[in-house]
């Protein structure tokens, strides 16, 4: 007899809970998988990482930007120190590039004016018995401003959750930062920028001021200068050189305007034009066309008196290696717009030394002299204020030293000036704010009521003078700006002292 194998019953299958186990699965694998993608996208809180790499958004210091390290950590200490308070407070953001611009603007001017933006919101801070506190954030816009649109978007979002009264910066003058402040004054968000020339950003539509000046006025300058020249040196010649590439409004209206400046003052200037192209994507032809603007310009049995360069600080320098090449000289001189700080862009450190050795051997062979309309200088603080020991720029240097460091000479460049003063204004428009309209909380239309007001007796005293807007473009007025000397870096290639004053200049504004 066989045995029987006894095989229990199977269990009912359950197919309702089998599915949901599937599905609760599922889910979680997606999550994380969301998570992974989110993380590996973002660079920190409010800071996402772009093609290419680098992160861009907007922080109030928790993440460092390239080229921010240790100041962000200063700005987060301020704004968590404004937390705790429980005061109410208002948030500015500045808006730039953070690790330099794409054409001229290098690292060490963007930490500079950043710095300045920092001691601004430091001073505002300090001031016994004043509210709103300003908290500081940075919008940085990435590497030629190329995720502009991005930041912008996020700004705007933020003007309720974060309180966001106003942006400020805008560092190199280029059709990105043209649309972020078309965006921004469609949004209602008030501007004051720090570092930027280009034309076309005032408008009669309220919205963007600045404290720089923009190309019309410093062609203005320049050509009132030059025509002085001409009045004291009879026979003095004037040439121009001009960049053509059309793309970039910054050389194109700078060549433009001063053409009309020169017909307004009845400056001669020489017949023909040498002109030149540069382009991002032709940085070695744009080297060879300024070897021949060089021939041109050296090798003339008679050479100009001053050339006006019509273009930015990245190609004149180029210029400048062009005519000592070779041990030739070219005792001439140059006037250029406030682009020539890109003479020095990107040269920061010990690794550009070699560099900057040849260059400042190039620049003592040739005995070219090189002048730039400067937005502003420390002497010009001293002119305005009446005094160099007590003034306003002997105030903000030692505050520099303390609460930043570095070598003060580097403040001769204007940059932490201009930075402090639009971050500066906007913070004195907001406590104007709560005086006119009796509230502790400000508004960006009541920043842009104030700023609107910035003018006649209502000046804000800045670091660079006093501080004024024309009430129909937003555009500085009643200051001068500076003629500055431009010079050579020293044999070992250490760009120290680089800034001398010539003399203030009046715009006729």
């Amino acid at each position: 007899m066989s045995a029987r194998v006894f095989e229990p019953p199977r269990p009912p299958r359950r197919w309702g809970l089998w599915i949901v186990s599937v599905l609760v699965a599922a889910a979680v694998l997606a999550g994380a998988a969301i998570r992974i993608v989110d993380t590996a996208g973002r660079c920190g809180e409010g800071v996402h990482q772009a093609a290419g790499g680098e992160c861009v958004g907007v922080t109030d210091g928790a993440y460092t930007f390239e080229n921010m390290h240790g100041l962000s950590d200063k700005i987060r200490a301020e704004n968590e120190r404004v937390a705790r308070s429980g005061q109410p407070s208002v948030a500015i953001a500045y808006l730039e590039a953070m690790a330099g611009g794409f054409a001229d603007r290098g690292p060490e001017a963007t930490r500079q004016a950043v710095s300045g933006a920092y001691l601004a919101q430091r001073t505002l801070n300090t001031e016994r018995a004043t509210l709103p506190k300003i908290r500081l954030l940075l919008a940085n816009t990435g590497r030629g401003d190329r995720s502009w649109r991005q930041v912008v978007d996020q700004l705007i979002a933020m003007k309720g959750k974060e309180h966001l009264v106003a942006v400020v910066g805008f560092g190199q003058s280029n059709d990105r930062t043209a649309g972020a402040v078309k965006r921004l004054r469609a949004a209602g968000l008030p501007m004051v920028g720090a570092t930027v020339a280009a034309d076309g950003l005032g408008s009669p539509t309220a919205g963007f001021y600045r404290v720089s000046f923009p190309n019309r006025d410093q062609t203005a300058a320049a050509a009132g200068y030059l025509k002085d020249q001409q009045r004291r040196h009879p026979g003095y010649r004037v040439q121009v050189i001009r960049d053509g590439n059309e793309e970039d409004a910054y050389n194109t209206s700078l060549y433009e305007d001063f053409r009309a400046a020169a017909r307004r003052a009845k400056l001669d200037v020489d017949d023909g034009v040498i002109p030149f192209r540069s382009g991002e994507g032709e940085e070695a032809t744009a080297g060879n066309a300024l070897s021949l603007v060089a021939d041109k310009v050296c090798d003339d049995p008679e050479p100009p008196d001053v050339v006006y360069f019509a273009g930015r600080g990245r190609e004149l320098r180029r210029f400048i290696e062009a005519a000592g090449e070779g041990g030739r000289r070219c005792p001439t001189t140059v006037l250029s717009g406030s682009s020539a700080l890109g003479v020095y862009f990107g040269t920061g450190g010990e690794g550009h030394r070699d560099e900057l050795a040849l260059l400042a051997r190039r620049w003592r062979y040739s005995g070219l002299t090189v002048y730039y309309t400067a937005f502003t200088h420390p002497e010009i603080s001293k002119e305005v204020y009446g005094g160099a020991r007590n003034g306003a720029f002997a105030e903000f240097e030692r505050t520099f030293g303390k609460e930043v460091g570095g070598p003060a000479t580097g403040l001769a460049s204007g940059q932490a000036m201009l930075g402090h003063d639009a971050t500066y204004t906007v913070g004195k428009a907001a406590q104007k704010a709560v005086a006119v309209y009796g509230t502790r909380r400000v508004t960006d239309r009541m920043v842009l009521a104030m700023l609107e007001q910035t003018n006649g007796r209502s000046k804000v005293r800045g670091i660079s003078g006093y501080i004024a807007f024309d009430p129909d473009t937003g555009e500085p007025v009643d200051r001068p700006l500076a003629l500055v000397e431009l010079r050579p870096p020293t044999d070992t290639g250490e760009a120290r002292d680089i800034y001398r004053f010539v003399a203030a200049l009046r715009t006729g504004r």
